[in-house]
């Protein structure tokens, strides 16, 4: 009997170690897989942004460890067209130290400049020359860096939220618009008011209609909504087992210079949406046909409280006022008008701050009167709240002056009589 129980005791040691190692073979196996799955995705994504050469110029160069933004877009694909028109377009500033993200809609029919084309819908810029023309285009809308750029199509979206099972959304609402459905058709053009499971047709639908009277605006808010819930939605644990097969069926969707490990940091980072932590807003505007003619001053205000790490509360005061005597500035000219650097000087010379050279620029080729800064925007900020209609820009290496921020006046120069600060 001794000698029975030791055999089925080595037997059954035999057995738990057998299962052990197929225990350890297919988890080993199963990260084997799990890897070949998210290094194929990230091939595809990464492939299908280098169709365009020009984009990696185009990124400024992220600094590890440190905040930093991405060019989010949704494609607006239409019939008989090889290039398409930006749908959806949001600037998000990511803090992966602190959690923490911020979410600044852009309405795709904003007046802004594009570079070689000039004055368009701002949408224009991915149909004229892509991604990378969009990156240029938004960096100086905006005047800040953007660090990495990820776009992703209809069907990529609606495969997401269908992959998930649908996801769950307070519907403020009724919403009949067949414009905004993926195919055009009636059924998943209706939405009905109220919480409802949307699933990706539907999804859509509620994601891109204009059909309200405010038009982008209440798309933008609903916009907002959505990705707050599919985000908070996706992490749930009936969910998380389904992500690396999401990953890899929207791949062929999306485009991103984005690596695996990157997008863990925005994915970390957006783990409770619902919070604090993530602030949403939407850059308002007055709409005069064919274009929405954006609030400079509200503008100004939400992306310096962006770039800053504050809220984006419009009753909150973004930094506090900076002492003129404590800010250093350089003046030239790069209009080639006579006296206007030095009538700029004297303008914030009378403002108190610190005015050094007055000179000429390089070139006199500038058309509108811009703020240079190397590190202290808010500085240069409230310089440009001194001079009529001067726009804010980062220097990245761009522009030589040693003082805290660089004005170069230009042509606009010609019209400070009568424009407004």
């Amino acid at each position: 009997m001794r000698i029975q129980r030791v055999r089925r005791r080595k037997a059954a040691q035999r057995v738990a170690l057998v299962v052990a190692i197929l225990l350890v073979t297919v988890v080993a196996s199963g990260g084997v897989w799990l890897y070949s799955l998210l290094h194929r995705a990230q091939e595809t994504m990464n492939a299908n942004s280098q169709a365009d050469g020009d984009l990696e110029a185009a990124l400024a160069e992220r600094e590890p460890k440190q905040p930093f933004t991405v060019l989010l877009l949704g494609q607006d694909n239409r019939p008989g067209e090889s290039a398409a028109r930006a749908d959806t377009i949001i600037v998000a500033r990511i803090d992966p130290e602190n959690d923490k993200v911020w979410m600044l809609s852009i309405p795709r029919d904003t007046r802004a400049d594009i570079p070689g084309y000039g004055t368009e819908k701002i949408n224009a810029a991915t149909f004229h020359g892509g991604p990378a023309l969009m990156v240029d285009t938004v960096e100086e809308f905006l005047g800040i860096p953007i660090n990495h750029y990820m776009d992703l199509e209809f069907d990529g979206f609606i495969q997401v939220v269908d992959s998930l099972g649908g996801v769950w959304i307070d519907v403020d609402t009724d919403i009949d618009d067949p414009k905004a459905s993926s195919h055009g058709s009636y059924t998943a053009s209706r939405i009905d008011k109220g919480y409802q499971l949307l699933d990706g047709d539907h999804a859509l639908t509620f994601v891109r209609s204009r059909d309200f009277p405010d038009a982008d605006f209440t798309r933008m808010r609903h916009q907002q909504q959505f990705f707050k819930a599919l985000a908070d939605q996706a992490t749930k644990f009936d969910k998380v087992f389904k992500i690396p097969g999401i990953v890899e069926g929207v791949a062929q969707y999306m485009s991103t210079d984005m690596t695996i490990a990157e997008i863990v940091d925005v994915a970390l980072a957006l783990r409770d949406m619902g919070g604090s932590n993530v602030q949403t807003a939407t850059l308002m505007g007055e709409w005069k046909s064919p274009y929405v003619w954006p609030d400079e001053d509200k503008k100004e205000f939400l992306v310096s409280a962006m770039m800053q790490g504050l809220p984006f509360d419009t009753t909150a005061t973004v930094g506090a006022e900076i002492d003129p005597k404590s800010v250093t500035v350089t003046v030239r000219n790069g209009a080639g008008i006579e006296g206007c650097a030095t009538a700029a000087a004297d303008i914030l010379r009378a403002d108190g701050y610190a005015v050094g050279e007055v000179g000429n620029a390089n070139q006199f080729v500038y058309d509108e009167t811009l703020v240079v800064y190397s590190a202290d925007r808010a500085a240069a900020v409230q310089v440009a709240s001194a001079l009529p209609k001067a726009r804010v820009v980062e220097s990245r290496g761009m522009y030589a002056f040693s003082t805290d921020v660089l004005v170069v006046v230009g042509k606009d120069y010609q019209n400070w009589d009568t424009a407004k600060n």
